[in-house]
């Protein structure tokens, strides 16, 4: 079981690895439920597309199911599976805003250009796991980090009354080592929409009565529905406190 608790390091983005599937494959991206923990195993379920608060404390986390398809060589005691493990390194990710809605108080609709440069559109992150031969892993890293979520916002040109979507496309190359040689999973895509009027919930001023809502167990402001209200000076609250 892998607890997602690891600390990513975003630093600009170096010489690429091999291109292609080289041994090991994205599979999905996992649902978190119940907790922030994941096990591993392809029998999890998974979300086809990502959604987070542009105002998050944290990015949204990415936590792609990854597979090997280096041979177990058959069971045979005379190789070391060691040898065929492949040691998780990190990842290079791409962003690309595919498009913005805005809303407007009035009830029109608009729409905003948006495009990100530097270290916001390309960038590589940190972890560290390995993948047994045959195997599957699951791995945690913030794929859109804070800073980019407020660029988004910023950029949109969105009124604090205003309801804002971003459609952000993030491409993840996942690397590896093996034997000495550096490895890089065939590319994956997951889109993910970055709003202003999403996952959070203002249910007005605290405390909260009725059935609280705590959002997802990584980060409670992706992937999920978290109820907040507001304290004596108006700050938000979340998830809100209770009677």
């Amino acid at each position: 079981m892998l607890r997602l608790t690891t600390l990513t390091a975003i630093l600009a983005l170096g010489a690429c690895a091999n291109s292609g599937d080289e041994g090991f494959i994205v599979l999905n991206n996992t649902a978190v439920t119940g907790s922030c923990s994941l096990t591993g195993s392809t029998s999890q379920p998974f979300i086809s597309h990502g959604q987070i608060y542009a105002k998050s404390t944290t990015g949204y986390l990415l936590t792609p199911l990854i597979q090997s398809r280096i041979s177990t060589g058959n069971g045979s005691a005379d190789i070391d599976p060691t040898t065929r493990t492949i040691y998780l390194t990190g990842a290079n990710v791409s962003l690309e805003v595919k498009a913005v809605s805005i809303e407007h108080a009035d009830g029109s609709f608009g729409t905003a250009n948006v495009t990100l440069s530097g270290q916001q559109a390309q960038f590589s992150t940190l972890f560290s796991a390995s993948l047994p031969p045959g195997g599957t892993v699951n791995v945690g890293f913030e794929a859109i980090p804070v800073q980019t979520l407020r660029t988004i916002l910023t950029a949109s040109g969105a009124a604090a009354t205003d309801k804002m979507n971003a459609e952000v496309l993030a491409t993840v190359t996942v690397l590896g080592m093996m034997g000495g040689d550096q490895l890089s999973a065939q590319p994956f895509q997951f889109p993910i929409t970055v709003c202003n009027n999403c996952v959070v919930v203002n249910n007005g001023a605290c405390p909260f009565t009725g059935t609280l809502r705590t959002g997802n167990a990584c980060n409670i402001f992706q992937d999920g529905i978290v109820d907040c209200c507001t304290d004596a000076t108006n700050n938000l609250i979340c998830p809100a406190t209770t009677m």
